[in-house]
Formats: structure tokens, C-alpha cells, sequence
């Protein structure tokens, strides 16, 4: 006896599993590949942040440094800051001696043109500011902003007597720049104030 047997075979296999498939694996590979793109960006930009989070530490550092060196003993008072040391400072920059970190109040507009340009633009060296550290990351300079003002509301006479306190100040604008391993730079300006009595 001959039995026949009915199996239902497919005539043609279209391969649409395969293709779908195929596709699946590519949009994956998409995915992985824009995430490992995306992290590495990240990554770049965080070590960014924490290079230019360095350079603004530096800056900070050394505007500290020059607030230490205005408030100890009669710093504040250096004639550098009263007139240059050398008259050939007012055209020639770097022929001062000993402190080109200190600028004085009255400077003639050639010599302060020279001196500081922009903090952004200027070359930054020893012939113009102070290195706090020996790889130069932490520089400053110091400029005399005025001199003996007397403090708002206050007085040195109480209850009609006289007071020995002192109510006098000179101020100074310093101008600080920090530089990280990497090269970022940033710039900081404070202005601080010292008790200038006789």
C-alpha cells in the first residue's frame, strides 16, 4: 500500500527573518557605537571643566598669596607703589628692579599702557607680575587704587571723645592669573582694602 504522505513544504523561503534580523543588529551597532561616542565626549568635557576648576584654583591661589603679602607688616606701604623705582620705568617696563608686580596710583598713561595691557591679552612674565610658584601657574600683580580713605560711618571721635581706633584704608586691585597642567587659563580680580593709620 502507498500511502501518500501530505507534508506542506513552502515552495520558496522569502528570507524576511534574516533581513529583519540583519537590521536589528545594525540599529544595535548604532546605538552602542553613538553611546561610546557620547561617553567618550563626556568624559573629554568633564576633564575639561576640571582643568579650567584648576586654573581658577591657581588664580584664586595667588590673589591670596598677594592679599597675605599686602596685610603683613608695612607691605602695604612699599614706594614702589607711590612711583616707580626706576624713572625709566615709565618707557621701558622691564628695567624696574625688585617689585614689577606693584603698580602705583598716579602712572603716566605710557607707563601704565606698558606695564599692564589687558590681563586677557598680556604676556604674563617676571617683568610684570609675581610668580607664587615655580612653574609660574600662579602669577599676580598688585596696583594701588587709592590712598587714606576713611571708612563710610565710621568715626574716630565716640560719645564726643577721641578714638584711637583707626577707620583709614588704602585699597588695591589684584590682578591674578592661573594656569592648569593643561594649559586652561583663567584670571581673577579682587579688590582689598589694608588699615593705613598713622
Amino acid at each position: 500500500m502507498h500511502s501518500a504522505i501530505s507534508a506542506s513544504m513552502p515552495g520558496r523561503q522569502k528570507g524576511a527573518t534574516l533581513v529583519i534580523a540583519l537590521l536589528v543588529l545594525v540599529l544595535i551597532m548604532m546605538i552602542g557605537i553613538t553611546a561610546v561616542s557620547t561617553s567618550d565626549t563626556q568624559y573629554k568635557l568633564a576633564g575639561n571643566v576640571q582643568f579650567e576648576d584648576s586654573a581658577l584654583n591657581n588664580a584664586e591661589t595667588a590673589v591670596s598669596a598677594a592679599e597675605r603679602w599686602l596685610s603683613t607688616a608695612t607691605n602695604f606701604g612699599n614706594p614702589a607703589f607711590i612711583a616707580p623705582e626706576d624713572p625709566a620705568a615709565v618707557d621701558d617696563p622691564g628695567s624696574e628692579v625688585g617689585t614689577p608686580q606693584l603698580l602705583p596710583r598716579t602712572s603716566v598713561a605710557s607707563f601704565r599702557a606698558a606695564r599692564v595691557t589687558r590681563p586677557f591679552s598680556m604676556t604674563w612674565a617676571d617683568t610684570n607680575s609675581l610668580a607664587v610658584d615655580p612653574a609660574g601657574a600662579q602669577r599676580y600683580y598688585i596696583e594701588l587704587m587709592s590712598l587714606n580713605n576713611r571708612l563710610q560711618g565710621s568715626s574716630q571721635r565716640v560719645g564726643g571723645r577721641g578714638s584711637s581706633g583707626c577707620n583709614q584704608v588704602n585699597t588695591y586691585l589684584i590682578t591674578a592669573r592661573g594656569v592648569s597642567a593643561r594649559g586652561a587659563t583663567k584670571t581673577v580680580q579682587s579688590f582689598y582694602s589694608v588699615l593705613n593709620c598713622p
